[in-house]
């Protein structure tokens, strides 16, 4: 019967069942035609894709309300003062009391605390102080109270965190279903587009493009809403978690003694005993911490000193080997400066032997040239010599044909002929014959 009304109460704070029941009284006057709003069909009932993100967007809303009814709760158990256990607002017994006394200030306090109401006890005070007694409860002692304080803080925390998983994911998946939507809008469009029918496909292809964009302006709206509400919701809850963890630790921590339990009444014997050890390994540590320094010191001076010759070392020996390296450097330079001399002399000498000779030859040249010019000036004289002759031959020749003693003019031209050709024979051997300017050889006109 318990197990059954457990199942019922599960089943009533889940917020699909809420969801859905909203999702459907928000589509019934739709319809049924009792809504005639054109801007509500267009984003809420054109396409089914708009009827999931609707679905989803009011799942997500009955989540957050479901948590924002179980904050209001938790707020008033903390008001709820007169439901915390009486005995913890007592006051806190001394360090050294009895444990029996410690334990049962324990077993008293969770006693009222289960008398509580069942609500106060679900609350995150209820179940801090319900978890923190039990652990020093069956402990026997509040040692180690504040670690494990912390972990039931992290623990409410992550529950905190896990109560938000369905709101998380319906956030998450409302946009990837208006972009889905948009998908399906394009390829409705690109469908519905025809080229050969270009203006009787037109509001097809508008219709498809239409619903890409509803889908998606409505599921970025609708997660818009979702993500600030639950941002919302998150900021108060983590302020409960954070208000309930100084209740808890105004009431518990430093109230119970952490030692001398009715299972080890020596505790506080074997304590102090460690205390004593604890200051004694203290007292070698500093000991030894102090030789350590001072080895560390010594160290540190030795090897300041090996540094130093070390250093003074290296400077020698660099110095040392510089002065050799520029030693031989200086070596090399020379010979190789002698070397460059010797073959520079050499080459100018070369260079000198070239410019004699051709000197040389330019003189023989200029010689040759000379001689040349000599020959020339005789030829031009001698080519003046036959001009004239041949201008006095002519001459004569007039003559002689006038006065008709031809035979004797031509002896005598060739007597002329054989003297002028004797005073030739030394200035131009090669030459057989003398032509006149008229191109006719003397021998044809003789």
């Amino acid at each position: 019967m318990q197990r059954s009304s457990s199942l019922t109460q599960s089943v009533l704070r889940h917020p699909l069942l809420w969801g859905g029941l909203a999702s459907l009284a928000f589509y019934a006057p739709i319809r049924r035609g009792l809504v005639t709003s054109e801007f509500v069909h267009r984003y809420f009932a054109s396409h089914p894709v708009e009827y999931v993100i609707t679905v989803l967007f009011f799942v997500g809303v009955a989540a957050l309300t479901l948590k924002a009814l179980e904050l209001v709760l938790q707020r008033m158990a903390l008001k709820q003062q007169k439901m915390v256990p009486q005995s913890l607002h007592r006051q806190a017994p001394h360090p050294q009391a009895p444990c029996s006394q410690e334990g049962a200030d324990v077993g008293v306090a969770l006693s009222e605390l289960s008398a509580a109401s069942q609500w106060f006890q679900n609350s995150y005070l209820g179940q801090r102080l319900h978890n923190a007694l039990d652990y020093i409860h069956r402990k026997k002692s509040a040692h180690e109270l504040d670690e494990h304080l912390h972990y039931l803080a992290d623990a409410d925390f992550a529950h905190m965190h896990n109560s938000f998983a369905l709101t998380r994911i319906i956030i998450w998946a409302i946009p990837i279903l208006g972009f889905l939507g948009t998908v399906i809008g394009i390829t409705l469009a690109i469908a519905e587009l025809s080229p050969e029918a270009l203006e009787t496909s037109l509001p097809e292809v508008t219709s498809g493009l239409g619903i890409a964009f509803d889908t998606t302006a409505l599921a970025l709206s609708l997660s818009i809403v979702l993500m600030f509400f639950k941002y919302f919701l998150e900021r108060q809850e983590t302020y409960l978690l954070t208000v309930v963890d100084d209740r808890v630790a105004n009431l518990l921590v430093g109230r119970f003694s952490e030692q001398g339990t009715s299972s080890d009444p020596n505790v506080a014997t074997i304590r102090r005993m460690a205390e004593t050890v604890l200051q004694a390994t203290e007292g070698l540590v500093q000991r030894q911490a102090e030789l350590w320094q001072a080895s560390i010191s010594e160290a540190h001076n030795r090897w300041t000193q090996l540094t130093e010759s070390a250093e003074h070392q290296l400077a020698s020996a660099l110095s040392e080997a510089l002065d050799e390296s520029l030693a031989r450097h200086a070596r090399t330079l020379a010979t190789t400066e002698e070397h460059l001399a010797a073959e520079n002399h050499r080459h100018w000498d070369r260079v000198q032997q070239a410019l004699v000779q051709s000197a040389q030859a330019v003189a023989d040249q200029q010689s040759e040239l000379v001689h040349q010019g000599e020959v020339l000036c005789q030829v031009v004289e001698a080519t003046g010599q036959i001009k004239r002759l041949e201008i006095t031959l002519n001459e004569n020749l007039r003559s002689l044909a006038g006065a008709r003693n031809f035979e004797e003019t031509v002896m005598s031209l060739s007597a002329a002929i054989q003297l002028l050709t004797t005073r030739l024979e030394p200035d131009s051997s090669d030459r057989s014959q003398v032509h006149l300017p008229q191109g006719k050889p003397i021998g044809n006109a003789a």
